[in-house]
């Protein structure tokens, strides 16, 4: 069984945009690769990530 999937890796972890296969316990092969897009974010979006960023400070030291 194979599927083609796109997603989003944070660190280790890689959210997929659509569901997988019933594959649970079974060894997969995994391919990642960029897909260079340009994300549009909204207005809330970018006003979240903005304070996000502001409260880790320098280098994503915690400012809370």
């Amino acid at each position: 069984m194979t599927a083609a999937l796109k997603g989003r890796l944070q660190g280790n972890t890689i959210t997929l945009e659509g569901t997988v296969p019933p594959l649970e316990g079974k060894r997969v092969h995994v391919l990642v690769a960029s897909i260079e897009e340009e994300v549009a974010l909204s207005a809330k979006e970018q006003a979240e990530l903005w304070r996000e960023w502001v409260l880790r400070g320098p280098q994503g030291a915690d400012l809370r």
